[in-house]
């Protein structure tokens, strides 16, 4: 078993031991999506936001919570490891291509 098998079926325990609702659990997505962006400002020292004297790896960790609360709404909403290689595949392949 790889590292990553290993952390995705934990992230899928956990995520079925959630108590957020799925609406409860967007919301909370929009939460980690605007603490990445506010960590990222402050990184960057832009106006208003170098108060907090957060750090590009300040930014790294909050984007991983992005990514955790992410795939625990995919996990909520009955997506299976071959829909999310599916998903993947597909929006990478539309992803690639649109740089060409």
């Amino acid at each position: 078993m790889n590292i990553y098998n290993d952390i995705f079926s934990r992230i899928k325990k956990a995520a079925a031991s959630e108590p957020k609702s799925i609406d409860q659990e967007f919301l909370k997505l929009m939460e980690e999506v605007g603490e990445s962006s506010q960590a990222y400002l402050s990184s960057e020292k832009a106006s208003g936001a170098n108060y907090k004297h957060l750090t590009v790896y300040n930014t790294k960790e909050e984007l991983v919570d992005v990514l955790l609360v992410t795939l625990a709404l995919l996990q909520k909403l009955g997506t299976t490891d071959d829909e999310l290689n599916e998903f993947l595949l597909r929006k990478v392949s539309k992803w690639v291509d649109k740089q060409i």
